[in-house]
């Protein structure tokens, strides 16, 4: 922060110097020009009367004694000298004060009389007054400035080191940000409107990383606890497969049903371990965001192409379908159909048999909506937030018993998150489950 200051500070005295030294320059200036205006106007004051005059030119002298009153009248302070053309000298006015002077200006203009040059002018002006002039008023504004010079350097530090006191507490108050305070936002009083910018924007800057700490948490913990879950999940039937290889190895099995008992359940568990593998790469791409193509489909003509495939997995039950009238989404059909023959599966395994599965349609505001109801025992409130989550189970046993992973839903809700959808279920203990899956309409 010392660096800053001292870095203001000299640049701000750089830039008062040269604008010092500028208008030093300038006001020098003004007053050599001003001066040698008024010499030229003098010069040119005379010329205008001295050609005006009737009887310019005289018997004995070259011009006549009026050429010497106008130059003491107009030119008194000067040495005036008429060079004729043919070649003589004639001495109009003499100052003596200046005659040794070398510190002299001279100005030589031709003369006209009566339309014919008869020669020429020499004004000489003494310019020791104008150059002492100038010098003392170079003293004075040197002096001028070392005294503003001065003042600046004694306010403006003052006023520069309580301008920056609030971003010294903004530095301070950086310097200690830690995971432990980034909810802590930083509280700078009466700061400046440049500086209040940059404490609102660290402390977004706070709000952020402090999201991002706690986000990296969260997936640091569904990380472990993925890898636990796949572990354990896979652990079962590699367990039974080692377990049922050793018992043929020994050949302690000498009956061809227990064999063969043996090798089916080696069999079973193999194709568990390959669906449960085939999952975990289908949610590995989903993850990498692998682009799947997408076509402008329509929700319904999906549904009533897959509704075979429905009635032949209901098991028997009613299926009933209404079909709104909805526009057309950007959809990869087979994703699609994944998902809503996993919904209806899950609808299938938590219901009675008895009891129907509705499919509903319709537009809501900019979405298309598919909702899949059953009317089973219903999710308790505390399960609804985790069903989503990777291996989440409501009924373990029961699901691990007829071949579920806990890895449907959770592939459902990435696939809808690659369609920029949603999924969202609501439930009610004793009454059923509605799945809602919703698509953004395709911008026309």
């Amino acid at each position: 922060m010392k660096n800053l200051n001292r870095q203001l500070f000299q640049r701000s005295m750089q830039l008062l110097l040269l604008f010092l030294v500028i208008i030093g320059f300038l006001q020098t200036t003004l007053i050599y020009l001003y001066t040698e205006n008024q010499r030229k106007m003098e010069v040119a004051s005379y010329l205008r009367d001295l050609q005006q005059t009737t009887d310019l030119l005289g018997e004995g002298p070259l011009l006549t004694k009026k050429a010497t009153e106008l130059a003491e009248n107009i030119l008194s302070d000067a040495n005036v000298i008429f060079y004729a053309s043919s070649g003589e000298k004639q001495m109009i006015h003499i100052n003596r004060l200046f005659l040794k002077d070398k510190q002299i200006a001279t100005y030589t203009e031709p003369i006209y009389y009566k339309g014919k040059a008869i020669g020429t002018i020499e004004v000489s002006y003494s310019i020791h007054e104008s150059l002492e002039l100038m010098l003392t008023q170079l003293i004075i504004y040197v002096i001028a400035s070392i005294v503003i010079l001065l003042l600046a350097w004694r306010f403006y530090r003052r006023m520069l080191r309580k301008t920056l006191a609030p971003l010294d507490l903004v530095i301070a108050s950086v310097s200690e940000v830690s995971v432990a305070n980034l909810d802590e936002p930083i509280v700078i009083a009466d700061a400046q409107a440049d500086i209040a910018k940059l404490v609102d924007s660290t402390n977004e800057l706070k709000v952020r990383l402090h999201d991002s700490f706690q986000a990296l948490e969260e997936n640091q913990r569904k990380l472990q606890q993925f890898v636990s879950d796949a572990s354990h999940e896979l652990k079962t039937p590699l367990t039974t497969i080692q377990g049922y290889s050793e018992i043929l190895l020994r050949g302690k099995l000498d009956n061809p049903e227990k064999i063969r008992y043996s090798l089916e359940s080696m069999l079973n568990q193999t194709k568990r371990l390959t669906y449960i593998v085939n999952e975990l790469l289908e949610l590995s791409k989903l993850d990498r965001k692998v682009q799947m193509g997408k076509t402008d489909l329509n929700l319904n003509e999906v549904l009533q192409d897959l509704l075979p495939l429905l009635r032949m997995i209901q098991e028997g039950r009613e299926l009933k379908l209404t079909l709104g009238i909805v526009p057309n989404v950007l959809m990869n059909r087979k994703k699609i159909e994944q998902v809503i023959l996993n919904i209806v599966q899950n609808a299938i395994f938590h219901s009675d048999q008895k009891t129907p599965i509705t499919i509903r349609t319709y537009q809501e505001n900019e979405k298309v909506v598919m909702a899949i109801t059953d009317y089973g025992d219903g999710i308790a409130k505390e399960h609804l937030p985790l069903i989503f989550d990777r291996f989440y189970r409501i009924d373990t046993d029961r699901s691990r018993e007829s071949g579920g992973t806990g890895l449907g839903l959770a592939i459902c809700q990435d696939i809808m998150h690659a369609h920029n959808g949603e999924i969202k279920v609501e439930s009610i203990i004793g009454k059923g489950t509605t799945f809602f899956i919703r698509f953004p309409m395709t911008k026309s």
